[in-house]
């Protein structure tokens, strides 16, 4: 089986967790591990460990987590080099974000209860994803959910969307079934970013406090 790598990222609190546990729980992906990035602390290293899961956790505390991730990524592979999955769970930060490789799956995940306009809201963590999960569908009725996804379709057209409930497991299959056929379809190519990630280094991103320009 050829190695391959899934990128899941997505808005705070998403359910980005519940959808990495169901693509491990599935059928089709081999030995599969997870790379979980967080902010400050993380909880969910102890819930994939808890499903049999090898594990590697990282915090980027003070610095960008996509900057992390991508400065790790060599790392990060040496370690999951027995594995035939690797599911890269970023860290639910800001609308800018951009953690996707060209030559991975990247899946999006976004919570419906966040509102109609959270889609516009968005850039690369949305408009490069191959798939977008819709959770929490199950909290808002049915116009909001057709409404919501509409604001999907108009800033990625071209992503697959699923309705994904993580508590049920509803939408599960259809989440497979769609990671699989981005599998079967995605080039060989050089590891590359697909979008460039945000600015990072300037006088605040190393330690100033000071408000203005000086």
């Amino acid at each position: 089986m050829l190695f391959v790598r899934i990128v899941v990222g997505g808005t705070p609190s998403s359910g980005k967790s519940k959808v990495v546990l169901a693509l491990a729980q599935s059928d089709g992906f081999g030995r599969l591990g997870v790379a979980k990035l967080d902010c400050v602390s993380s909880v969910d290293e102890k819930m994939f460990l808890d499903q049999g899961l090898v594990v590697k956790l990282l915090l980027a505390d003070r610095y960008c987590p996509d900057h992390l991730l991508m400065e790790s990524l060599p790392e990060i592979d040496e370690w999951a080099c027995d594995l035939d999955t690797l599911v890269i769970e970023t860290a639910g930060l800001c609308g800018r974000c951009a953690p996707y490789l060209c030559n991975s799956v990247a899946i999006c995940v976004i919570d419906c209860t966040a509102g109609s306009r959270t889609p516009y809201k968005l850039g690369p963590l949305l408009t490069d994803a191959d798939i977008v999960v819709l959770s929490k569908g199950d909290l808002v009725s049915q116009p909001e959910r057709e409404i919501f996804a509409g604001a999907v379709r108009g800033k990625n057209p071209g992503a697959t969307l699923v309705w994904f409930n993580g508590l049920t497991g509803e939408g599960a299959w259809d989440l497979v079934k769609s990671v699989h056929g981005v599998i079967a379809g995605m080039p060989d190519g050089e590891q590359a970013l697909k979008t460039p990630l945000p600015q990072l280094y300037c006088s605040y991103c190393l330690g100033k406090a000071e408000v203005g320009i000086y």
